[in-house]
């Protein structure tokens, strides 16, 4: 084998370990957050690339799955999705060329092959979140749970508005703690969790559903439902679509 065959197989090799020293969290600004879940392509790429490849060169060393691709790559397999839109190689370059300046992909390594140097594209974390600075006073927040304040006031307006304000305000921060614990629980579990080849992105949504393990978030939910008459919710019949009537 030679120097050169020596060392573009060291470089490939970082295609399966960099994703496992890499930080589990990373908040993006919720204005790119936003712009890139909104994309099929960006939002394809990230996931792809976290989801990762078992390929011949990673058995053959027995390492992970490959976690960092080529434009190419990327691009056909995107192009492989059923009903997927025909965008061409180039547009590929230039949505991956946003994710880097975003923060959300890097370049891993370029690796000689024929004539040319190719560059490989990863995460720059496990996790990527939206960033929110104030729970309290981000706007995202604000537009979810102000009509839900006035919702409740308006349902109850024998209750002072800022109980039913400090009520709801200790809601979100109580579901913000939830998630902090939660992550807490990924780092620790990760290893289980990328074995098993579950979708971090989608158990965090999943997982959402389960704060009522938290007893003093569960508590106080039942008290925000109680104000909007959630607590009446079994008294209703099923919804009937269309299709059954």
């Amino acid at each position: 084998m030679t120097s050169q065959d020596i060392e573009s197989e060291k470089k490939r090799k970082l295609l399966y370990t960099y994703w496992h020293k890499l930080k589990y969290f990373k908040t993006i600004e919720s204005s790119k957050y936003s712009q890139v879940q909104k994309s099929e392509v960006q939002s394809f790429i990230i996931k792809y690339i976290r989801d990762g490849l078992e390929d011949e060169f990673g058995k053959k060393f027995q390492l992970s799955r490959r976690h960092a691709f080529t434009a190419k790559e990327l691009h056909t397999a995107y192009l492989k999705k059923q009903n997927s839109q025909q965008y061409s190689l180039s547009n590929f370059h230039f949505h991956i060329k946003s994710l880097v300046e975003d923060g959300y992909l890097k370049e891993i390594v370029k690796i000689l092959e024929g004539r040319h140097y190719i560059a490989y594209y990863g995460r720059t974390a496990i996790v990527i979140t939206e960033q929110l600075d104030n729970i309290l006073t981000d706007s995202i927040m604000q537009d979810i749970f102000n009509p839900m304040k006035q919702m409740a006031k308006d349902l109850n307006p024998e209750i002072d508005s800022e109980t039913i304000d400090k009520l709801v305000d200790e809601s979100v921060l109580l579901l913000e703690e939830y998630y902090f614990k939660l992550f807490s629980w990924i780092k620790d579990k990760y290893p289980l969790l990328y074995k098993s080849k579950i979708d971090i992105h989608e158990f965090v949504i999943i997982a959402g559903h389960f704060a009522f393990f938290c007893k003093d978030f569960a508590k106080n939910l039942e008290k925000v439902g109680t104000l909007i008459g959630l607590d009446k919710i079994m008294e209703y019949e099923r919804y009937k679509d269309e299709k059954e009537i």
